[in-house]
């Protein structure tokens, strides 16, 4: 998953269920993509990544590639993004977040540079919203042939099956 998948999947729209619900699960999300807080993160820290749930969720909603490219690069500006190279763990690579930037503001631009890279190189029909009946969660497509439609095939993947299986029984039923 991505950082920017990660951070809206933590609220169902359709559901209306707050899955990051305190500090304890922003801080275990940024563990879980090594973002390192410069400082003990906060309600405010929790409050400010909510903030962002809705941008971001708006790039894989975007009719195009110009409009997804706009907001991110707004939340890159909005976040202060500085791009610079550094070789704190012994090799030399790109950090786009200031190195005293909050955590926040590193999770975003981290995420907004993410989807940058997938929507300028894969285009916008990588990003997707699932088609699942009872979900809403964005996932980025990284199949060979672009076919996915849902977030996880496993679960709501299967659900559609089964939902499709049980019409067909229904509609047989009722023909005889």
């Amino acid at each position: 998953m991505t950082l920017a998948e990660d951070l809206v999947n933590t609220y169902s729209i359709v559901r209306n269920v707050e899955k990051m619900p305190d500090v304890a699960a922003l801080s275990a999300l940024f563990d879980a993509h090594d973002i390192r807080p410069p400082a003990p993160l906060t309600e405010a820290d929790l409050a400010a990544a909510r903030e962002l749930r809705p941008v971001l969720r708006e790039v894989f909603g975007a009719p195009d590639e110009a409009t997804a490219v706009s907001l991110l690069n707004a939340v890159l500006s909005d976040r202060r993004a500085q791009p610079h190279y550094t070789d704190h763990d012994g090799s030399w690579h790109l950090h786009v977040a200031a190195p005293d930037a909050p955590a926040v503001d590193q999770y975003a631009v981290n995420a907004a540079m993410g989807l940058l890279t997938v929507v300028t190189t894969g285009g916008m029909e990588r990003l997707h919203v699932c088609v699942g009946n009872r979900c809403a969660e964005v996932f980025v497509d990284t199949s060979r042939n672009q076919s996915r439609r849902f977030c996880s095939p496993q679960i709501c993947g299967n659900r559609a099956t089964a939902a499709a299986h049980r019409a067909r029984r229904k509609a047989a039923g009722a023909a005889t």
